[in-house]
């Protein structure tokens, strides 16, 4: 056996190791260190965004349904909309509910929220939590339950929630 196939495997070891401890060493981290500058003042900060902040993608409309005829919208190509508040009024005392449908991942949803009377005789949508996401370029239903085909009450949904990229 020759002295070279004896100092193999501490050869072999020896440069495995070699990285690590190069990693390791804190002159060749602070050489990587000085490649990298930061300069962040008052003046001159490093610019950051919330990219998931709901506040930079708010969204909310105004439908007028009737017992009659149903209000819609559509969503935005390559955006989500996530609904999370609906509220509404109306003048009448027949209408029992507002139903709103989403297509949600392709499948067809519904969500009914009653009426309730307040002061004064109007009828409010009751405070029902609410959480839909309507998918990208589909659109949104708003229908009233009415006894009374004939019921001419003024009826003001708001639908509030924020978009979300659909990539």
């Amino acid at each position: 056996m020759s002295k070279l196939q004896v100092l193999r495997p501490y050869l072999l070891g020896a440069l495995g190791l070699a990285p690590v401890i190069a990693i390791v060493s804190p002159e060749v981290r602070s050489a990587a260190a000085a490649l990298v500058l930061v300069t962040n003042t008052s003046a001159n900060p490093v610019p950051t965004k919330a990219a998931d902040n709901a506040a930079f993608t708010a969204w909310g409309t105004r439908l007028f349904p009737n017992v009659r005829n149903y209000a819609s919208f559509t969503v935005p190509a390559g955006k989500y909309l996530v609904i999370n508040d609906i509220s509404g009024f109306n003048n009448g005392t027949t209408a029992q509910d507002m139903t709103i449908y989403v297509t949600s991942n392709g499948a067809s949803l519904a969500k009914a929220i009653p009426f309730t009377q307040q002061s004064r005789g109007l009828w409010y949508l009751d405070n029902s939590p609410v959480f839909l996401v309507a998918d990208p370029g589909s659109t949104v239903y708003a229908t009233i339950n009415d006894s009374n085909l004939n019921d001419g009450a003024g009826i003001n949904i708001d639908i509030h929630g924020y978009y979300v990229p659909q990539n």
